[in-house]
């Protein structure tokens, strides 16, 4: 049995989820042994970041912004997507039937959403 970068992600990526080839590219092979690619304290602090109540940043501007939603996201609820889209003006949301990392799920559905969206611009 081989312990190689590509082994490892080979094998997590066999086993896992839709969301596992992100935390893939996580896990480093260094001289010394196997390690995470970030500081955990970052991750800490950038978790900390996205909680909270963000309508005030979200309702600033009314420029066109396109919102993907992931039908089957456990993240962006459909109610709350549809909220963001009726609160703030100018907001097209379109939904596709991915998770919530929809560029990853479905490359070719995100790609073409968002030719749409910028031809109607």
């Amino acid at each position: 049995m081989t312990n190689s970068a590509e082994s490892v992600r080979g094998g997590l990526l066999h086993r896992g989820s839709a969301h596992t080839g992100g935390q893939c590219d996580a896990i480093r092979e260094y001289p010394d042994g196997w390690g995470l690619a970030f500081r955990p304290q970052d991750m800490v602090t950038s978790v900390g970041q996205v909680n909270g109540n963000h309508w005030d940043d979200w309702l600033a501007t009314d420029c066109p912004a396109l919102l993907i939603h992931g039908t089957r996201s456990d993240t962006l609820t459909a109610e709350h997507a549809k909220e963001m889209a009726v609160r703030r003006p100018n907001t097209h949301l379109d939904e596709l039937a991915t998770g919530h990392t929809v560029h990853e799920t479905d490359p070719a559905g995100f790609a073409a959403t968002v030719r749409a969206f910028l031809d109607t611009l």
